[in-house]
């Protein structure tokens, strides 16, 4: 990535780097550099700092890369192990617009070994799913508008390549679960609010189908049984329409009150 680079310097309690105690520890990920301009937590998508450091253990080498104040550092891991401190191995190369490049790569091995010579734990659960991986990333553009991914499978003789960018947001985003129906709208609805210090992002519109598809996402982490946030974007729906149709007399010829279900038909949304 070209963010600003896992932090280098030297943790005061562990008196290793930084880098290397968010790769090799639990719920230390790359969201605890708690400077005073660091909102990265706000829209990041995390594991509580288990992901990374769980790839690692499970891999049979790991590479790090850091860009990071005008320096390239490298570090390589084995089955989660450092082989070797953090250390420069030079200057970070210069940006187009003439300043050191700053970033993060990765590159991995997933092991089919839980431990070196186990015979293959895991040799067959090291598969890459393309689809699924384009289909998350997919998500990850709409969820973070402006951000350019690239999924690139190398695996045949044939390379596949996807680049995934979208300007338009969520918005943008149900205008492609869309995109095979007919909406009943030009535009989908977009809100923004923060209370709290909490920011909520919402968009929906409505198509001729009659089925309610709502997607829940929180800092990116996409929650497939909904939660509290959806429940209450259903009662403030229903709650919001009702009062609608009752201040326009809507539904005075119609001896019948709308139930939640009834407004959410053909419904598609992002919360």
């Amino acid at each position: 990535d070209n963010g600003r680079g896992i932090p280098t310097g030297i943790h005061k309690e562990e008196g290793v780097s930084a880098a290397e105690v968010m790769m090799t520890q639990l719920h230390a990920g790359g969201k605890f550099e708690n400077t005073s301009d660091d909102h990265a937590n706000q829209v990041s998508g995390g594991l509580h700092g288990v992901g990374v450091s769980v790839v690692n253990a499970l891999s049979e080498w790991l590479d790090l890369n850091i860009w990071r104040d005008g320096k390239e550092r490298y570090m390589r891991f084995a089955y989660g192990d450092a082989t070797a401190p953090l250390e420069v191995i030079g200057d970070a190369p210069a940006k187009e617009d003439g300043t050191p490049k700053k970033g993060t790569r990765v590159t991995f091995l997933a092991s089919t070994e839980k431990t070196p010579g186990d015979g293959g734990t895991f040799k067959n659960q090291t598969d890459y799913d393309f689809d699924k991986l384009e289909h998350r990333y997919r998500e990850l553009a709409f969820l973070n508008s402006g951000v350019r991914l690239f999924l690139v499978d190398a695996r045949h003789e044939e390379k596949k390549e996807v680049e995934l960018f979208y300007e338009g947001g969520i918005a943008a985003f149900v205008k492609y679960l869309d995109r095979n129906k007919n909406a009943l709208m030009p535009d989908p609805i977009a809100i923004a609010a923060t209370r709290d210090d909490v920011t909520i992002d919402v968009a929906l519109e409505w198509n001729d189908s009659y089925y309610e598809n709502v997607l829940c996402f929180t800092n990116n982490i996409p929650q497939r049984d909904g939660g509290t946030h959806l429940a209450a974007f259903r009662a403030a729906l229903t709650r919001t329409l009702n009062s609608y149709a009752g201040k326009t007399g809507l539904l005075k010829k119609e001896k019948v009150s709308l139930t939640g279900e009834d407004m959410r038909e053909g419904l598609t949304a992002i919360v």
